[in-house]
Order: structure tokens, then sequence, then C-alpha cells
């Protein structure tokens, strides 16, 4: 079987990059989240006390996977120890790689004209959403239980709206 290859791209993190970013990872671990900051999964794993993490964040473009991975357990500092895996990927790569499997969507029945579309989508992006495009936000989530987690925090944010699943397969 052959070895096919991608083309990769990276740049040296410089120190004063690092410290930004790292920065940037422990604040939002810390509940300060930024606009255009991070999302941070931490997957629980069966039958362990330890978790698998996901970052997503376009600030990883361009970084190799070896300096994103040290950059989250660094951020976690003391607790890396119940860490069984992490990985750090942009949202591109993240979508690319179907690593956000499930999405959590708006719907109405009697469609939105009565709805606060302006809350509906603060709340969406409050819960790890992201603009795709000018007026969608996708929400997305590694497992059925985080996304099933985040439907039920948004049906008290926002019940004039009904939210669903959907598994994304392509």
């Amino acid at each position: 079987m052959p070895v096919i290859r991608g083309e990769m791209k990276w740049t040296v993190l410089t120190n004063n990059q690092r410290k930004a970013l790292l920065k940037s990872l422990v604040s939002e671990l810390a509940g300060k989240s930024s606009p255009n900051g991070p999302v941070i999964y931490e997957i629980p794993l069966e039958l362990s006390d330890r978790v698998d993490i996901l970052v997503v964040w376009d600030e990883f473009r361009e970084l190799r996977s070896e300096d994103r991975t040290t950059l989250i357990l660094d951020a976690y500092k003391d607790r890396k120890a119940k860490i069984a895996q992490a990985l750090g990927v942009t949202r591109e790569e993240a979508l690319q790689q179907y690593l956000l499997l499930y999405e959590v969507k708006p719907i109405s029945h009697s469609g939105f004209a009565g709805v606060d579309m302006g809350k509906v989508r603060k709340a969406m992006l409050e819960e790890g959403g992201f603009p795709l495009g000018e007026d969608r936000i996708a929400l997305r989530f590694p497992t059925q239980a985080m996304a099933e987690e985040a439907s039920h925090r948004l049906m008290q944010q926002v019940p004039q709206v009904t939210w669903y699943i959907e598994q994304v397969n392509s």
C-alpha cells in the first residue's frame, strides 16, 4: 500500500507567541472567555478518572502539532496528569477531520418571526459555537452527551425555539 502524505506547513513558535497563547488558554480555563478564544472540550473517558482534551482554536494555525499539545498540557499545569490525550486543532481542521460530529441546531415550528435571533446567536456562541459566514453559527461537539447537555442549557436560555441534535456524517 502506498504512503500518502499531506503537505506540512508550520512555523517555529516564538517565546512571545508561546506566552501569549498560554495566557489565553489559562484565561479560558479560568472562565474568562474571549470572543476569539479557544473552545475547550474535556471529554471524560469511561472507566477512568482521566480525560481527553480537544482544543479548537484558529490561533493554532501554522503551529506544529507537538507545540499545540505542549501548550495545552502546560495550561492544565497540575491537572495534566489526568489528561490521557491532548489535541489542538483549528476550526477548519476539526470539521475536516470529523472531530465534532454532533451539531446542536435551533428550529421553530412556527418560524423565527417572534424569536430574538440575537439572543439565539449569543446563547450559541456562549456554548462554544463559532461563526460560519455572516449569519450562521455552528455549535458542534465531539460526543452526543456533550451535545445533549448543551441542548438542555439552551432550552433554559432560549425556550422559544426547539433545539435538536444532528449527527454530522459529511
